[in-house]
């Protein structure tokens, strides 16, 4: 009845023209973004910590960072709490106890997180 893909590009549009053709309800996930769903009954102390962790956790550069947030519903009223835990989060040294994110890893990841917020 349906197909759900996360993967590249290219396989994904290959599965997504196959499936349609074939009358299925297709979900594909591309470019590798990893989502984030949070439903209206999370519990909101948990699903906050649980996001601001799989969204900046090792700086955010492990291969299973949160990219992508769906709040559903009134699950959207989490994203003032949201905000403000990650605007409290502690960006220093990797050695420093207080540090919640490390450094990144190499020049062309700032280069690429600094793109990404201006």
């Amino acid at each position: 009845k349906s197909i759900s893909f996360v993967g590249s590009n290219q396989a994904g549009e290959h599965i997504w023209n196959s499936g349609n053709a074939h009358g299925k309800r297709c979900q594909i996930n591309m470019a590798a973004k990893n989502h984030g769903v949070i439903m209206p009954d999370a519990d909101p102390t948990h699903a906050v910590n649980a996001l601001v962790g799989a969204a900046f956790g090792a700086a955010g550069q492990r291969c299973m960072a949160l990219s992508t947030l769906v709040l559903v519903g009134s699950a959207k009223e989490l994203l003032p709490d949201l905000i403000a835990k990650a605007k409290n989060l502690v960006v220093s040294g990797g050695f420093d106890p207080k540090a919640d994110i490390g450094p990144l890893i190499s020049v062309a990841a700032k280069q690429r997180v600094e793109a990404l917020i201006a």
